[in-house]
């Protein structure tokens, strides 16, 4: 009766007790058959598969914006996304399942998104000439909407899912309630979270240019889209 006991609970205490006293007595082997096994074997394929999809994004970011640093910055806000997918499974009274796994992989495709949108448009105002601090602010403000759009469709898009009722698709509401809640926090978090890294990260460098030649650099000197081509050309022409 899953309304009165979790199955993963019960399987953890047969294992540490009376599976456990049967092997070191009898020296017998036990083989969990049935969903356990299922989900054994579900979890296991999908570690693999998480760190490669990590990996990819990773690469594909760097090569992207030009830079070794800013790809963590955006696999920084995943961890965060997390967070809210447990804080809502916690508070709608919901177990995590294998299922509620699947939409956390879900999220991290969203959550990515929305990083890359913002530091684009950072990127961007930093080969036009704006000022660093100001390409900052001015790209928090103008990605603002899209950011807000793709959660709020994305959510509005889950609740019906989420609040259904139907027996027959309880297996799904863990899924969708991971990917919404997960989604709520991060975009919060994103928009807040993601300018700070960019000034944090921006400070260190200026820090290191100082302690190797002595002076202190143009923070917009510092930023690998002001020193790929196209942002020196830009710079140039914003100058002359």
């Amino acid at each position: 009766n899953t309304e009165k006991v979790v199955a993963g609970d019960v399987l953890q205490e047969l294992s540490n007790g009376f599976l456990s006293e049967v092997q070191s007595k009898w020296g017998v082997g036990v083989q969990l058959k049935g969903d356990a096994e299922k989900d054994k074997k579900a979890f296991g394929s999908m570690a693999i598969w998480v760190h490669l999809a990590i990996l990819t994004i990773y690469m594909i970011v760097a090569a992207m914006f030009h830079s070794y640093l800013q790809p963590v910055i955006i696999l920084i806000t995943i961890p965060f996304g997390l967070i809210g997918a447990f804080l809502g499974h916690f508070f709608m009274g919901i177990n995590l399942c294998m299922f509620s796994v699947f939409g956390m992989v879900a999220l991290t495709g969203v959550v990515v998104n929305d990083a890359i949108v913002l530091i684009d448009r950072i990127n961007t105002n930093l080969k036009e000439g704006i000022p660093f601090e100001k390409a900052v602010i001015q790209g928090g403000t103008r990605r603002f909407r899209a950011v807000m759009l793709t959660s709020i469709t994305t959510i509005g898009g889950l609740l019906p899912l989420i609040l259904e009722t139907d027996p027959a698709a309880e297996s799904m509401v863990p899924m969708g309630l991971s990917l919404a809640a997960g989604l709520t926090s991060a975009t919060v978090l994103t928009l807040i979270l993601i300018p700070s890294l960019m000034m944090i990260l921006n400070d260190g460098r200026c820090l290191i240019f100082r302690l190797v030649n002595g002076i202190w650099p143009e923070r917009e000197a510092m930023e690998p889209a002001t020193q790929c081509p196209s942002g020196q050309i830009q710079r140039q022409e914003q100058t002359r």
